[in-house]
């Protein structure tokens, strides 16, 4: 099974003692309906940036992002993560010499060198994408494409795992982090958009932190019971970002709580008080 045992046994867990349930539910359009024009992604929703600023610069002002070493190392951590994942999804016969003439070709594809942990990364995708394979009980769909216009959202979004109904987010990030927080609202707005598209209750998220210490990786799985108030705490950022687009207003800088890796954290910082 993609999730671990244990991941299964807390959910039913959860089920056993009647956690699951919520009223705000995706077909529920008379809740879930947006108030403004601008239809944000998941990512613009859930973002790194405390005030959003991100989003501002990037869709208002259409200032690009800066390429940031510590940005990238995330991105393409994500994607040797997933590749092996992807190439089981599409049936291509995987076995494993195609997986590793796929990770080398990955590797070309993304620019980067071969590493110890790169190497283990993918080979943790890989041991998930041959037990999908094998085992077979749960479908899984590897970045699906799910209508999102009903719930405000982009056209289609796309989570990075659907377990049966629940999504799985992947991300390096830290879960102390806020960054690492937001995607609760991550796998929320994509049980939402399931919802709308399928009418099928979703009551639960996974996250997945893909986290490292001394070049080992290993994977924190983090079960997310999606409650009514952290379906609303969705809504209101959703609506929160569509209102800085629509309106053009600046919502300033996040000074303190910016991380250091931001990819516009010079544009803030810079002289002028941030300003463009």
């Amino acid at each position: 099974m993609v999730l671990p045992r244990r991941v299964w046994d807390y959910i039913r867990s959860l089920l056993t003692a009647g956690e699951a349930g919520a009223e705000v539910r995706g077909w529920r359009f008379e809740l879930v309906s947006p108030r403004y024009r601008y239809r944000p992604a998941v990512s613009e929703i859930a973002t790194y940036c405390p005030s959003r600023r991100d989003l501002y610069l990037k869709r208002v002002e259409g200032v690009p992002a800066q390429q940031v070493e510590a940005a990238r190392r995330g991105v393409v951590l994500h994607e040797v993560f997933l590749e092996p994942l992807r190439l089981a999804s599409r049936g291509d016969g995987v076995d494993l010499d195609s997986l590793a003439a796929a990770r080398r070709r990955l590797y070309r594809r993304l620019g980067v060198r071969p590493s110890r942990l790169l190497d283990r990364v993918y080979t943790m995708g890989a041991a998930l994408a041959l037990q999908m394979i094998i085992d077979g009980d749960t479908p899984v769909a590897v970045e699906p494409a799910i209508p999102g216009a009903a719930v405000g959202l982009t056209d289609v979004v796309k989570p990075d795992l659907l377990v049966g109904f629940i999504p799985v987010e992947i991300t390096t990030a830290s879960p102390n982090s806020l960054y690492g927080r937001r995607k609760q609202l991550t796998v929320a707005g994509y049980a939402l958009a399931l919802e709308a598209w399928m009418g099928n209750p979703i009551d639960y998220g996974v996250i997945a932190y893909l986290r490292e210490r001394d070049g080992v990786p290993w994977l924190d799985w983090r079960v997310v019971v999606l409650t009514d108030d952290l379906r609303r705490a969705f809504l209101r950022a959703r609506d929160e970002a569509a209102m800085i687009v629509d309106t053009r207003v600046d919502p300033g800088a996040a000074g303190e709580g910016c991380p250091d890796w931001c990819p516009y954290r010079g544009i803030c910082s810079g002289a002028g008080g941030g300003s463009i």
